[in-house]
């Protein structure tokens, strides 16, 4: 009697509410949700009353016809409730599955589902199909779709749509717009595609956030795409592309608050090469986000950051973070004499490509003063960052606070006493400073500062962030 009240004491798992439950099915495939009818007496049913059905068979590793027969079971044995959220993930899909997927999203339609999940069905490079009756789900709010190429037919009826997540191989004008249009509360949207030339426009007066990711395809590096978006009412924006000679025209994005602009390359040389297009990439965005007060400006070669130098001042950003090299703080400093209210910038390591263009002497005006009160800056070791450090300190009165990241820091060594506040941080290690650290140290003490009270947390980071 006294074990039996022990062991129902103990039974944690069956005073769990159900909401907390049904989330814990979600994070785990059918299979495994099924399993745990054998960890309590309540949970023996549980499962069949789920509104979360994950299907995700790159963990359950079934062939076609035992995927079709265990989903298919598992649907019968569900009590039919309500499907709130409905996934389907497999690496490859037969032919002969088709009309099984298309059956299952139909069920899940039947049972109002609001997020759908719908990844590698096919193959990015397949030109195969996605169903259609996907389209005419009304109580749809969220969808993950991963695709080939993206053909609709008919209306798109997605009327209480608030975030899209949208990977295709291939996508095109007419079928993004009938998206759009289709998602009258289309919040979020994410679209990465294989850019294949050709012009893309985004007209939405319901987006929030936005980002797209344009891959090159081979073949089609060098042709010329344009890409509009006209969004008043967008608050985040993140552009990330490849090649260089994409014509980007923000139409109207007077609420954007946020912007990221990333140009992505599979190595250093290949930013090399576009040095001159990137460049008039950037030329073209920046003038029109200079009412951003945020903005990201990641992976730009040094002829890509002296584009902005091409535009007038940024009075509104009040954070900025780049990446760059350690022989690009002159033209960083450059960079920041456009943003005179900047309150906030973020420095990030770029490794060095042995392509050192000539920059120009640097001649600060008399009248040079940074506004800076927080700087970030996270440097490899061996590369020489103090020259812009050094600018920093000098002309930045209102200076609160520096966090200097060092990258690869080696034997430990004590500080010596400073006149600025230190806080010397040493992740996963409770030893002493490295040397490192405390070089750092003594060459930010010896460098003239216009603010008193900076504060500098110097940290050491492992080397596996360089890789």
């Amino acid at each position: 009697m006294t074990n039996s009240k022990r062991c129902k004491h103990h039974d944690r798992l069956s005073e769990l509410p159900n909401a907390v439950i049904f989330e814990i099915f979600w994070l785990m495939p059918m299979t495994d949700v099924v399993r745990t009818t054998v960890l309590s007496k309540r949970w023996r049913d549980l499962w069949t009353i789920t509104p979360f059905l994950n299907f995700d068979n790159r963990t359950m590793l079934f062939d076609d016809d035992r995927l079709r027969k265990f989903v298919n079971r598992a649907l019968l044995c569900w009590d039919r409730t309500r499907v709130l959220k409905f996934k389907f993930l497999s690496h490859k899909l037969g032919d002969s599955m088709v009309g099984d997927v298309d059956l299952w999203l139909r069920f899940a339609q039947r049972y109002g589902v609001e997020e759908l999940s719908l990844v590698e069905v096919v193959q990015l490079n397949s030109a195969n199909w996605v169903p259609q009756c996907l389209y005419s789900c009304s109580s749809l709010k969220a969808v993950w779709l991963f695709c080939g190429k993206l053909e609709i037919s008919g209306n798109v009826q997605w009327n209480q749509l608030e975030r899209l997540t949208l990977t295709s191989g291939e996508v095109n004008a007419h079928t993004i717009n009938q998206i759009l249009s289709g998602s009258p509360q289309l919040r979020v949207f994410t679209l990465r595609y294989n850019d294949r030339g050709g012009n893309l426009s985004i007209q939405s007066n319901s987006l929030k956030e936005l980002l797209i990711r344009k891959y090159p395809v081979r073949g089609f590096e060098d042709l010329v795409s344009e890409l509009r978006i006209c969004t008043p009412n967008l608050e985040k924006l993140e552009l990330g592309w490849v090649n260089p000679y994409t014509k980007c025209l923000l139409m109207n994005v007077s609420s954007l608050s946020h912007a990221t602009l990333r140009l992505w390359g599979s190595c250093v040389f290949e930013l090399i090469k576009y040095d001159l297009h990137s460049g008039e990439a950037l030329s073209q965005i920046l003038p029109t986000i200079q009412h951003v007060e945020n903005v990201r400006l990641l992976n730009w070669s040094t002829k890509g950051l002296g584009a902005m130098k091409m535009n007038s001042s940024f009075p509104n950003v009040k954070s900025l973070e780049l990446r760059c090299c350690s022989y690009d703080y002159k033209r960083v400093v450059g960079v920041l004499e456009l943003f005179p209210k900047l309150e906030r910038l973020v420095l990030q390591y770029q490794k060095e490509d042995g392509h050192q263009d000539h920059i120009e002497s640097l001649n600060l005006p008399e009248s040079f003063v940074l506004q800076l009160r927080t700087v970030d800056v996270t440097w490899a070791e061996g590369d020489d960052v103090f020259p812009l450090i050094e600018i920093i300190l000098k002309y930045a009165s209102k200076l609160e606070k520096i966090v200097f990241r060092l990258i690869e820091t080696k034997s430990p060594s004590p500080p010596s006493d400073s006149l600025f506040v230190f806080r010397l941080i040493e992740t996963k290690s409770p030893s002493p400073p490295s040397d490192s650290l405390f070089l750092l140290s003594q060459k930010l003490l010896g460098m003239r500062r216009s603010s008193a009270n900076c504060t500098i947390d110097l940290t050491k980071l492992p080397s596996k962030i360089l890789q």
